[in-house]
């Protein structure tokens, strides 16, 4: 009986590293497909971004070429003057993204084509609501140049 016994562990052990030495061969093919799987469609993606950067940069070299004697707006920057002093992060990010947004139609325009009343009218007086705040705008100055500059005065209404 002590012969069998032994006989029948010898034969579980081996069994078991046998399993187990399928199953991480198994499991390692397995894995190892799925990273080449990744890794061709990451190379895929990188030749993807490079011909879109080429085509780009040779975009942008014949519209300059084409653009050389205008004059066009590429960036805007807004400058935020709290008038009480008072400077949320928050808040502040939140009135800059507004103003982008209100004059995101200004990028690459000719800057002799832009009237400047009009451009001060967007916000000048302007009331914006953030969460239970609400602020009020008013243009001090603006630049108009390749870099689109505005300075506005922020006073929070109680």
């Amino acid at each position: 009986m002590k012969k069998i016994a032994h006989r029948f562990f010898i034969c579980f052990i081996t069994g078991l590293i046998g399993g187990i030495l399928i199953g991480c061969t198994m499991m390692s093919a397995l894995v190892s497909y799925r990273i080449d799987q990744y890794h061709e469609e990451i190379m895929y993606l990188k030749t993807v971004i490079e011909d879109s950067d080429i085509k780009y940069k040779k975009l942008k070299e014949s519209f300059d070429n084409v653009n050389k004697k205008k004059f066009l707006v590429s960036d805007i920057e807004v400058h935020l003057m709290y008038v009480d002093g008072e400077e949320n992060n928050f808040d502040k990010m939140e009135l800059i993204k507004y103003i982008k947004d209100k004059y995101k139609d200004l990028l690459w325009k000719e800057v002799r084509g832009i009237d400047t009343d009009l451009v001060v009218g967007l916000i000048d007086d302007d009331i914006l609501m953030i969460e239970d705040k609400s602020y009020e705008l008013g243009v001090s100055r603006v630049l108009i140049s390749d870099v689109f500059k505005i300075w506005v005065t922020v006073k929070r209404n109680q």
